[in-house]
């Protein structure tokens, strides 16, 4: 099964009335394209990009200068899509509900941040409605060897054994699009006290010690949802 997952970065002007209308539009995209086998979306449970401890965007630090540091913020707005294969994938990019989605999509969040993956998912991973998702796309760094990408994957694969993950599900980037990312960590949770949890606790640090030295780990993007599929 292919899966197209997309995480958006809003805009500082985009009100939650926006944000709301936006989410209409995924549900609607999900619903209204017969090629699309089934759907997720959702937006951040911990506040995204509007973090109340960050500091305002004429202030906050611009990405790429952020080295190691990390992401200065979550993305806002998470969707993932599953289709039977490429023809189907390709006859989801003209249908109509998909373009006035992606119209409206571009005008409220910042298009060039926005982080996309195209991945095959291996086996049966169950949306499970009302639990949390926990998604982070990231970027190999240039010129990293195949022994340190695999001890990356390994530590992430790892976070099964944590305490209150339910699934977890890695993959690489298949798609075509120059801009997409190198590959995806999806993991599911069944509440947001387990995802807390998770990312406060020792797994998820040292599987981000062994990403971080293989990535461009500035360039990361996380989204936490609630899972509304299947």
């Amino acid at each position: 099964m292919l899966r197209h997952s997309v995480i958006w970065r809003l805009r500082d002007t985009t009100t939650p009335t926006l944000q709301a209308e936006m989410l209409k539009g995924l549900a609607y995209v999900r619903m209204e394209c017969p090629m699309v086998r089934s759907g997720d979306y959702g937006d951040d449970v911990f506040g995204g990009s509007r973090r109340f401890d960050d500091p305002p965007p004429f202030e906050a630090m611009p990405v790429w200068r952020c080295g190691k540091d990390g992401p200065p913020a979550n993305y806002d707005v998470a969707l993932h899509l599953d289709f039977d294969d490429w023809d189907a994938y390709r006859q989801y990019g003209p249908h109509p509900a998909h373009r006035a989605a992606s119209a409206f999509n571009g005008a409220v969040s910042w298009d060039e941040l926005t982080a996309r993956v195209d991945w095959y998912l291996d086996g049966e991973m169950p949306t499970r409605r009302g639990h949390l998702r926990h998604v982070a796309m990231f970027v190999w760094a240039d010129g990293m060897s195949e022994q340190a990408k695999q001890r990356a994957l390994n530590a992430v694969r790892a976070l099964s054994k944590a305490p209150g993950v339910e699934a977890v599900a890695v993959g690489h980037n298949v798609g075509r699009l120059v801009s997409n990312y190198d590959w995806i960590l999806d993991v599911q949770l069944p509440d947001r006290a387990a995802v807390e949890q998770l990312l406060g606790g020792p797994y998820y640090a040292r599987a981000m010690e062994a990403v971080a030295a293989a990535t461009k780990y500035e360039w990361t993007a996380r989204v936490s949802h609630i899972m509304r599929g299947p």
